[in-house]
């Protein structure tokens, strides 16, 4: 009787192999895109929390908008007007600085949080207005009052998302455009 060693035959390995290899070669360029999905998942996240933590700073201040700092490298007003950084006027309200980190920002060459403190850009638009009826000038109708889903309160500062940029509305919506 002639038996047969348990195992793989080189045949059978060879074969194993191929079909390994032949899933990893389907699985690799997904990966990447896989990888900005999930980034672009955590920025929403993020921009919902500053949403968040915006409705309860007007709720401790009379129902008005921070001041906040756009970019403070370049700061716009003066040191007497109480605008703070995106951390220092939050930071109470639950942002951290990993809530003002979007990994993808951190991938560019030069990211934005290292320089500004945020990977996201206040829009200043709504700096101190009322949260119920904030007024916005509009270059071809003059001064208007959007609704908080047409108002943008926070964005990503460039196009990080394959080409798209994220945006929060007043109303706590993250979209990409």
């Amino acid at each position: 009787m002639n038996r047969r060693a348990a195992g793989f035959t080189l045949i059978e390995l060879l074969v194993t192999v191929v079909i390994i290899g032949l899933l990893a070669s389907l699985l690799v360029p997904n990966l990447g895109r896989i990888r900005e999905k999930a980034e672009g998942v955590k920025c929403a996240a993020n921009l919902r929390g500053i949403a968040t933590a915006v409705q309860g700073y007007a709720q401790d201040n009379d129902n008005r908008y921070p001041t906040i700092e756009s970019m403070p490298s370049n700061p716009v007003y003066p040191a007497d007007q109480n605008a703070g950084t995106m951390l220092a006027v939050l930071g109470p309200y639950g942002i951290t600085e990993a809530a003002l980190k979007c990994p993808a920002d951190m991938r560019l060459r030069q990211p934005y949080f290292r320089r500004e403190g945020t990977s996201y850009m206040w829009r200043p638009m709504v700096d101190d207005e009322l949260v119920s009826n904030p007024k916005i000038y509009h270059p071809r109708r003059g001064e208007i009052t959007p609704p908080p889903s047409r108002l943008p309160l926070a964005s990503d500062f460039t196009t990080v998302h394959a080409g798209r940029i994220s945006v929060v509305f007043a109303d706590g919506r993250v979209r990409m455009f």
